[in-house]
């Protein structure tokens, strides 16, 4: 029995980066400008040490459950196997 998990689906966005997208370095690209965006942002008041932190919390959560549900479907064919 051959079983496979996905981390990337197929899905609308993936299919039009295939057809259409580009892969490059972008990471250090236009380093100027998206400092004067943080410091515009930063300016509102806005806490990005509380933003960054707010969205560890929920991507973590969000990976936990789904892999809490990995393990339970695993779990449940595994039993079922072995009922077998």
């Amino acid at each position: 029995m051959h079983l496979q998990i996905s981390t990337m689906p197929p899905d609308p966005a993936l299919k039009a980066f295939m057809d259409h997208g580009i892969v490059s370095r972008t990471l250090d690209a236009k380093v100027s400008e998206a400092q004067s965006i943080y410091n515009a942002i930063a300016k509102l008041g806005i806490d990005w040490s509380g933003v960054g932190s707010q969205l560890e919390h929920e991507i973590l959560d969000s990976f936990t459950r789904s892999f809490d549900n990995v393990l339970e479907c695993l779990q449940k064919k595994a039993r079922a196997n072995a009922c077998q």
